[in-house]
C-alpha cells in the first residue's frame, strides 16, 4: 500500500518532499559558503584581516539567522511550513545576489545579516516536514539526506565559487553587461544566489502533513503541548544534545570556513583547484558518511535499539578526534587531502545525530522550535563561534601564517567535547524513549 500508517502521507509523496527539502537546504548552503572561497579577494579589497575575514564568514551571518530560528520556528508550527519556507527563500536568494554589490565591511556584513534571516526558515521547515512525514524508526534515512543537503551545498558553493574566480581571471565575463565591469567575487555571489529564485518552483511539492491537525486543533479542543513543560520534563537530555549539536558543527564550520583559505594561503592551491577539490571531498564524505550512518540508524531501530541515533554516532566522533590533528598538522597536499576525507567523514553524521534524536523525541506540536533549538546551537558554536576562534587564535595566537595550527587546535578541541556529550546524552535519551512508549 501507498499509504503509511499511522496518519503518514503516502510513501512516494513523503519522499519526494525530502527530496526537495534535499534540494533546497544545498541552495541555502551553497549561498551561505561560497563565501569562504572569495574571502581572499574579498580581504584584499576591504583591506581587512583574518579575525574580520571571520566575521563575515560566521557571525554576520548568523545574528539574524538566530534571532529569527525560534518565531520562524513558531511560525512553521503555526502555519503552512511550504509557504514560510518560500517567502524565507525569496529573501536569501536576493540577499546573497545584494552580497555582489556591497561597498565595504559594513555593507557585506548587513547583507550576510539579511541572508541568515532568510536562511533560519530551512531547518526548522524541513525537519517539521520530514518529522510529520516519517514514523519514528525511519527517519534516520530522510533526515540524513537533508544533512547530506548541508555538506552538499558548501561543496557546490565553494566549487562553484573557485570556477568564477577562475574563469573571471581568465577575462570569461569581458564583454558582459554589468558582470563584465566587476570583480570575479562580486559576479560569483549574483550567480550563485541566482539558482534560489529559480528553487521556489520546487515549493508546491512540499507536503505539510501537520496542516490537517493544526485545522483541527482549531476547530476542536484538544490537548495541548507546551514548550517550556516539555523542556523541563527533558532538560539534561535537551542541554546534552543541545551542547553537543553545537560541537559536533565546529568541525564541519572550520572546513567549510577555513580549509578554501588554508588551500591557497598555506598549501598553494590555485582558487580552481581549492574548490573542485574540496567540493568533491566534501560531495563523497557526505554522501558516504551520512549515507552508511543512517542506515545502520535504521536498521537497530527497526531492531527497539531506542538510543541507535547516539550509539552508532559514537565511533565516527571518537575517530574524528585523531583524524582532526593529523589533518591540520600535513604540510603538503598529497597528506592533507586523504586526511581531510577521513576527518569529513568522520564528522559528517553529526546533522544526522542531531536531527534524528530532536524529531524522535518532539511532540508534533513542537517540532518545528525543537528542530529550531538545535539548529540556534549549530549556527552559535559551529558557524559563528568555531570560525571566529580559528580567525581569533590565526591572527593574535599563532600568526596567520600559521593558519592550519588554529584550524588543528579548534576542530580537535571540539571532536572531544562532542564525544563526551554524546556518552553522556545515551542514558537520558533513553530515559525518554522508555517513558514516551509508556505514555
Amino acid at each position: 500500500m501507498s499509504e503509511t500508517t499511522g496518519g503518514y502521507p503516502p510513501r512516494g509523496k513523503a519522499w519526494l518532499s525530502a527530496l526537495v527539502i534535499f534540494v533546497l537546504t544545498a541552495v541555502a548552503l551553497a549561498d551561505r559558503m561560497a563565501i569562504a572561497m572569495l574571502i581572499g579577494p574579498i580581504k584584499a579589497e576591504f583591506g581587512i584581516g583574518d579575525f574580520q575575514a571571520s566575521l563575515l564568514i560566521g557571525l554576520a551571518f548568523t545574528l539574524f539567522y538566530v534571532l529569527f530560528l525560534m518565531p520562524i520556528g513558531a511560525a512553521a508550527d503555526r502555519f503552512s511550513r511550504p509557504k514560510v519556507l518560500a517567502v524565507c527563500l525569496l529573501i536569501w536568494s536576493m540577499a546573497t545576489m545584494l552580497c555582489g554589490f556591497t561597498v565595504g565591511f559594513v555593507s557585506l556584513f548587513l547583507a550576510r545579516m539579511l541572508m541568515g534571516a532568510g536562511e533560519a526558515a530551512i531547518g526548522p521547515c524541513s525537519h517539521g516536514i520530514i518529522g510529520a512525514s516519517f514514523p519514528r524508526h525511519e527517519l534516520s534515512k530522510p533526515l540524513a539526506l537533508q544533512g547530506i543537503g548541508f555538506q552538499v551545498g558548501p561543496a557546490v558553493g565553494v566549487a562553484a565559487a573557485g570556477a568564477i574566480l577562475g574563469a573571471g581571471s581568465a577575462g570569461a565575463f569581458e564583454g558582459i553587461p554589468l558582470l563584465g565591469e566587476m570583480a570575479a567575487w562580486r559576479v560569483a555571489f549574483i550567480l550563485i544566489g541566482l539558482p534560489g529564485l529559480f528553487a521556489l518552483l520546487l515549493i508546491p511539492l512540499l507536503t505539510d502533513p501537520d496542516a490537517d491537525q493544526r485545522k483541527l486543533s482549531t476547530t476542536h479542543a484538544g490537548p495541548k503541548v507546551a514548550l517550556l513543560p516539555f523542556l523541563k520534563s527533558n532538560k539534561l537530555l535537551m542541554s546534552l544534545m543541545l551542547l553537543a549539536s553545537g560541537f559536533s558543527a565546529v568541525g564541519a564550520g572550520v572546513v567549510t570556513g577555513w580549509v578554501p583559505e588554508y588551500l591557497q594561503r598555506t598549501l598553494g592551491v590555485s582558487p580552481a583547484e581549492a574548490g573542485s577539490i574540496l567540493g568533491l571531498i566534501m560531495l563523497v564524505s557526505a554522501f558516504a558518511g551520512q549515507g552508511l550512518y543512517a542506515v545502520i540508524v535504521d536498521w537497530f531501530a527497526g531492531r527497539g535499539v531506542l538510543d541507535a541515533p547516539i550509539r552508532v554516532g559514537l565511533l565516527p566522533f571518537a575517530l574524528a578526534i585523531p583524524l582532526a590533528w593529523c589533518a591540520f598538522a600535513a604540510t603538503s597536499t598529497d597528506a592533507f587531502y586523504p586526511l581531510l576525507f577521513a576527518f569529513a567523514l568522520s564528522v559528517a553524521p553529526g546533522n544526522a545525530i542531531n536531527n534524528t534524536v530532536g524529531q524522535m523525541i518532539a511532540p508534533p506540536a513542537l517540532r518545528s522550535r525543537i528542530s529550531a533549538m538545535f539548529i540556534f546551537s549549530i549556527s552559535i558554536l559551529g558557524f559563528a563561534i568555531g570560525p571566529a576562534i580559528v580567525g581569533w587564535l590565526s591572527e593574535y595566537v599563532v600568526g596567520e601564517a600559521l593558519l592550519g595550527q588554529a584550524m588543528q587546535w579548534t576542530a580537535t578541541g571540539a571532536a572531544v567535547v562532542t564525544f563526551v556529550l554524546l556518552l553522556l546524552a545515551r542514558k537520558p535519551l533513553l530515559e525518554c524513549m522508555t517513558r514516551q512508549l509508556s505514555e
